[in-house]
């Protein structure tokens, strides 16, 4: 049974003459969305592990790749088995208001961070991650940089930047980190941080 096309206003309803129907019918567009190029292509596919995280804070996403291929993806967590974020397995996340947690015992968070997961996660399925590349929603922190170097991630890109001498405040704690980038053969942001919307798939789809 054919259907003529619906017209404003109007319900399809059966259509007895084809022929008629077919020649009515709304032109499609062939027109395609941009095509990204690999690196924000990575950094999709890293927003989209975003997606996953349940940190009260700040969510994080990351994905390796080596070669064009990706390897693993990640997102900021508390570890198998343990309550997430949103039931109360954070601290710090049960505590946001607390002071004394702002901006540091990082080492004692319960939570893995994305580009930790991504690095374990490869492990854990036997990918060698030697050489390879890391994409992140966000400028890695002195403890992923200093695993990412010893894992043997070549290359680092995030998308959205921060300060380290306001991060850290201690000189020598900022030296440390700039020694740490300087390590890698790219350690560089990637994309604009104004393209990071609540709609952000939703724009890129329709080409806007």
């Amino acid at each position: 049974m054919w259907i003529r096309p619906r017209a404003a206003g109007a319900s399809g309803r059966p259509c007895d003459r084809p022929a008629r129907c077919i020649s009515r019918a709304p032109t499609l567009s062939t027109s395609t969305p941009p095509r990204p190029d690999k690196q924000h292509y990575f950094l999709l596919i890293a927003l989209a592990a975003r997606t996953r995280a349940d940190c009260l804070g700040r969510r994080v996403g990351a994905v390796i790749t080596r070669e064009g291929r990706v390897l693993s993806t990640g997102y900021n967590g508390t570890p198998f088995g343990m309550p997430n974020c949103s039931e109360g397995g954070c601290h710090r996340c049960s505590r946001r208001d607390d002071d004394r947690l702002r901006g540091g015992a990082y080492d004692v968070c319960i939570c893995v961070h994305a580009e930790q997961n991504a690095i374990l996660t490869a492990a854990r399925f036997g990918q060698q991650i030697m050489g390879a590349s890391l994409t992140s929603t966000t400028q890695p922190c002195f403890g992923c940089s200093k695993e990412m170097l010893q894992a043997g991630v070549a290359e680092v890109r995030y998308l959205h930047p921060w300060d380290p001498a306001e991060a850290y405040g201690d000189p020598a704690l900022v030296a440390q980190y700039a020694a740490l980038r300087a390590r890698f053969s790219v350690f560089e942001q990637v994309g604009d941080p104004a393209m990071d919307t609540p709609d952000l798939f939703g724009l890129f789809l329709s080409g806007n």
